[in-house]
């Protein structure tokens, strides 16, 4: 037996186990940029299980852990298609037989913009961020949206200055499009983030952003 049709062999098995024990799961293959969650991108239903990263099922999952073990015949899914069932809205980040899928369950919904220039010539080169010259990279893409990212102190200058929270951003690699620092995250709330930092690992862009604050 080669490698091809174990791996064939393997994802069928892991189907298998995923309807005696798993959920039906809708799966979406976004097309472009925008709401990959739309009617039109659904392309099957499936069983899936999810266990926890370390394989194990005798606990809840802790806050702060987006990470899922997740069994299903894996070879119908790609890196970056979505699932979304009674246990959530999820991502594929990583398909690697003869391991189970790695996904990552998301809590939020973003859209990533890029800053214009400005459309006023002032007495210096600085302007600031207006979101009417913003351009949409992505809309509509749920996400993983963790607190604890690098953060930065306020610039106030008062004894009792906070810190501007920061987080993390896990989200799929979409075609075409490149997360840059300075870009703009909003969340579905109106919330306001910019990114500090963009690394990509596999199929899955990790960013860190800082919370714009008023």
């Amino acid at each position: 037996m080669d490698g091809v049709r174990l791996a064939d062999r393997l994802a069928y098995g892991a189907g298998c186990a995923a309807r005696r024990v798993g959920f039906l799961h809708d799966a979406y293959r976004p097309a472009g940029p925008c709401a990959p969650l739309d009617l039109v991108n659904r392309f099957m239903r499936l069983c899936v299980a999810l266990v926890l990263p370390g394989g194990g099922v005798t606990g809840p999952g802790g806050f702060g852990v987006p990470f899922r073990q997740a069994w299903a015949d894996w070879s119908y899914l790609r890196v970056g298609d979505y699932l979304a069932g009674p246990e959530g809205v999820m991502f594929v980040a990583s398909i690697e037989p003869p391991k189970p899928m790695l996904v990552v369950m998301t809590n939020a919904v973003v859209t990533l913009a890029r800053p214009g220039g400005m459309r006023q010539v002032g007495l210096n080169a600085y302007g600031a961020v207006e979101p009417a010259t913003e351009a949409p990279l992505i809309t509509g893409y749920p996400v993983g949206f963790l607190a604890g990212g690098t953060g930065d102190r306020t610039r106030s200058g008062l004894p009792d200055d906070g810190k501007v929270p920061g987080f993390s951003v896990l989200l799929p690699v979409v075609e075409e499009v490149i997360p840059q620092v300075a870009d703009i995250l909003t969340n579905e709330r109106g919330e306001r983030y910019a990114v500090n930092s963009v690394e990509e690992t596999g199929g899955v862009w990790r960013l860190t952003a800082v919370q714009a604050v008023r």
